[in-house]
């Protein structure tokens, strides 16, 4: 049996955006989908009614266009700084995605979606983990907590909004990666000492595409938690065999709780 030291590590860190998000209670709940419910015409708290209908509006393109694009991913957790690139690639007509991560203090592997099961790839391991989607220990984008989401514009819509609500919602233009984005940015105080919460996402005015996600929260201990996901290329080359696992497979059915 191969170890699983490198894959756990893997998975903890591509989790890590999506962890500090719930830790600033904006996060959505992991493994479910979030409500479809139509919005009311005062909006929801948080997000002014004009801001949401502009998001849907962008979003209505999600999934519209396969993507390949590299991501520099950051994250502070009381004091300590760990960084990554990340590229991920996207079928959504076949319901496929692929995000490669590789640790800037070393390890690397690989989450992949084949459009039916969910791969934990390790590279120093050569070895693949199969885990049903919703069995997934891994975010595939930093507000989408169930891989089965990523599919459903109006789904991930959805998520975006629940996280900016808990917040005041400002919307302004930037580029990233030479790209034209809209970002949504919900900022807020929380705790008795009224510490700065915030949350910003990006998305290419043109696909929808995630171009940049931040998150800042300050814990009781006074040190600022951060997390930062921003694309720096763009592209809709996505390579012949991207969704293939590429080392041995080995069937797994984690326990619940556990590690």
């Amino acid at each position: 049996m191969t170890g699983l030291d490198g894959l756990r590590r893997l998975a903890a860190w591509a989790s890590l955006p999506l962890v500090l998000l719930i830790a600033l209670a904006i996060g959505c709940e992991g493994g479910e989908a979030p409500s479809t419910a139509t919005p009311s015409a005062q909006g929801r708290p948080g997000v002014p009614r004009e801001t949401e209908d502009e998001l849907r509006a962008i979003l209505q393109r999600w999934g519209s266009r396969d993507a390949r694009i590299a991501y520099k991913a950051s994250s502070v957790t009381r004091g300590v700084r760990e960084e990554a690139d990340i590229l991920f690639q996207w079928r959504p007509s076949l319901r496929q995605w692929r995000m490669d991560i590789a640790l800037a203090d070393g390890g690397s592997g690989s989450v992949i979606h084949d459009g039916t099961d969910l791969y934990l790839c390790d590279d120093a391991e050569h070895a693949c983990l199969r885990l049903r989607p919703e069995e997934s220990p891994v975010a595939p984008l930093p507000f989408v907590a169930d891989s089965r989401v990523l599919a459903d514009p109006g789904l991930v819509a959805e998520a975006v909004l629940q996280q900016l609500g808990e917040g005041t919602t400002a919307v302004s233009s930037r580029t990233v990666a030479d790209i034209a984005a809209r970002c949504f940015t919900s900022t807020g105080l929380a705790g008795p000492a009224g510490a700065l919460e915030k949350l910003e996402v990006c998305f290419a005015v043109d696909s929808a595409l995630l171009l940049r996600a931040e998150a800042l929260a300050t814990p009781e201990d006074g040190q600022q938690d951060s997390s930062l996901f921003e694309a720096t290329q763009v592209t809709e080359e996505v390579a012949a065999d991207a969704f293939r696992p590429p080392y041995q497979i080995v069937n797994v059915t984690p326990t619940p709780g556990g590690s």
